[in-house]
C-alpha cells in the first residue's frame, strides 16, 4: 500500500502513441459508419458520416490531452475540412491549423500528407492481398482512413503546443 499512498498527482505530457491510437480508432469508427451507410444507400446519413472523418484526429487529440470539448473551433474546422472530397486532408490541415491556436498549419499539412500517403499504401496493400474480390474495398477504406487519422493525431501531439 505504500506505493499507492506516496504517489503524487503530476501532469504528464500526453503520449504520442496513445493519441495516435485514439485518433485512428475514432476515425475508423466514422469510416465504418460511412461504409455501412453508403452500402445502405442513404446519402442523407453517409455524407455527414464522411464529414466526421475529419473530427477523428481532433477528438483523439482532445482525449489524449484531457481537453475534450474545450476548443470547438478546431473540431468544426476538422469537420468542414472534409467538405471537398479529394482535397479533404489538405483542407483539414489548413482549417484545423487556422482555428486552433496550438497548431501550426505547415506542420499539420505535412503530417496530413504523410498520413494520406500511408493510408493509400495500406489501402492498396490490402487490395493486393485480397485479390479481385470487391468485398475488401470497405475494409480497405476504413483502414486507410484510420491510418490517416492516427498519423494526423500523432502530428497534432508531436508538433503542436498542448499548453497553448
Amino acid at each position: 500500500m505504500l506505493p499507492l499512498t506516496t504517489m503524487t498527482a503530476t501532469r504528464t505530457a500526453p503520449n504520442m502513441w496513445l493519441t495516435s491510437i485514439y485518433s485512428g480508432v475514432i476515425t475508423a469508427i466514422a469510416g465504418l459508419a460511412f461504409v455501412l451507410l453508403f452500402k445502405a444507400e442513404m446519402p442523407v446519413l453517409y455524407i455527414p458520416a464522411f464529414l466526421l472523418l475529419g473530427a477523428g484526429p481532433v477528438l483523439g487529440y482532445g482525449f489524449a490531452t484531457g481537453r475534450l470539448g474545450s476548443d470547438w473551433k478546431s473540431l468544426i474546422g476538422g469537420i468542414l475540412g472534409f467538405l471537398l472530397l479529394i482535397l479533404g486532408p489538405i483542407l483539414w490541415a489548413i482549417l484545423v491549423g487556422a482555428l486552433d491556436k496550438t497548431q501550426n498549419v505547415g506542420r499539420l499539412l505535412l503530417g496530413s500528407v504523410i498520413g494520406l500517403i500511408l493510408g493509400i499504401v495500406v489501402f492498396l496493400s490490402l487490395g493486393s492481398l485480397m485479390g479481385q474480390d470487391p468485398a475488401w474495398f470497405g475494409f480497405g477504406f476504413i483502414m486507410g482512413w484510420a491510418v490517416w487519422g492516427g498519423t494526423a493525431g500523432a502530428t497534432m501531439i508531436a508538433w503542436g503546443n498542448p499548453e497553448g
